[in-house]
């Protein structure tokens, strides 16, 4: 088995400036990063282009998400955790938690700028019309501080534009649990993903 770790910009991996190429109006340069880190593992034969899977939590579901978008036909499968889907919308509202610590990572919509590149990155913002998508499995919890509406509103929107396959699932996982601070549920919501992708790549 091999195991290929990667850097993004965004990330701290790389100090500083690798870290603020990464965020704001430079948040693109994640997606990009992520795409050819994909396209890399098809490239030098790492993995099958017809079995890549992207995966992502939190932030994270973000930038997974919104490489998908640009490129759906990368991917044959995707599990997104708790993930961050409706940046435009969330900005908007600084009365949600943590909502003025992301503004220096993810842009202040009241800036032009900053609101122009986050409708651009932004993955309910961007989602392709009459593309086919990859199977997606989208974990969320009432307990999350991103929303559980978002990734209810990227699911029911990706159904609602794209070609509709039926071995090419969007599924929509909710629970009113809190998956992080339990053991048990952390092995069955990873069972849950497993069991998914492979599933997913067998078909």
């Amino acid at each position: 088995m091999i195991v290929w770790v990667s850097y993004f910009r965004g990330g701290g991996g790389y100090g500083k400036k690798w870290h603020h190429d990464g965020r704001r109006t430079k948040k693109h340069n994640s997606v990009n990063d992520y795409i050819s880190c994909a396209k890399f593992l098809i490239e030098k034969d790492f993995v099958n282009e017809k079995q890549l899977a992207a995966w992502g939590y939190s932030a994270g579901g973000l930038l997974a998400a919104a490489a998908i978008n640009r490129l759906p036909d990368l991917f044959r499968a995707a599990v997104l955790k708790v993930p961050f889907l409706d940046a435009t919308n969330t900005l908007l509202y600084p009365i949600l938690p943590l909502v003025a610590d992301d503004y220096e990572e993810f842009g202040y919509p009241g800036d032009l700028d900053d609101f122009l590149a986050i409708r651009e990155y932004s993955p309910y913002d961007n989602v392709q019309k009459d593309v086919l998508y990859p199977s997606v499995l989208v974990s969320s919890s009432f307990n999350t501080r991103f929303g559980v509406w978002e990734a209810a509103k990227w699911v029911a929107r990706v159904r609602d534009l794209s070609i509709y396959d039926p071995k090419r699932p969007i599924l929509l996982n909710l629970t009113s649990d809190i998956v992080e601070e339990n053991r048990y549920l952390q092995s069955k919501e990873s069972a849950l993903e497993a069991a998914f992708l492979i599933k997913t790549m067998e078909s």
